[in-house]
């Protein structure tokens, strides 16, 4: 007894619509009028020049940005470095303000006088 298989029949033949012309086809026509070429620039190469142009721009953007943020970092570290200075000389100035002797020339303007008797001691019994 015989098994049951498919045959294989013919697909119909069907035209296949032109292809439009893609932009980098146009593109190429384009450039083939403009530059006056005997030979139409292969789309494959036209591709790969237009992908290493954007990769290009690509890299000028990120070295721009790369400086930018250099020079914000500098600017950082300068306004650090001014700000530290600031702080120390305060603090320097702050010190030399509230020792004891400074303290007491202020004072004198005031009628207050350093005490020089010492303190007296009381003993309770």
């Amino acid at each position: 007894m015989a098994t049951n298989t498919f045959r294989d029949r013919p697909e119909p033949a069907v035209p296949k619509a032109p292809r439009k012309a893609g932009i980098f086809d146009r593109l190429n026509t384009w450039l083939t009028n403009r530059l006056e070429l005997g030979d139409k620039l292969p789309t494959e190469t036209l591709k790969r020049i237009i992908w290493v142009g954007v990769l290009g721009i690509f890299y000028i953007y990120v070295q721009h940005n790369y400086e930018s943020f250099i020079k914000k970092i500098d600017k950082a570290r300068n306004d650090m470095e001014e700000k530290r200075a600031a702080y120390i000389s305060q603090k320097s100035r702050y010190m030399f303000a509230s020792k004891q002797s400074e303290i007491a020339k202020r004072l004198i303007d005031n009628g207050l006088e350093e005490n020089i008797t010492p303190p007296t001691k009381i003993v309770v019994k």
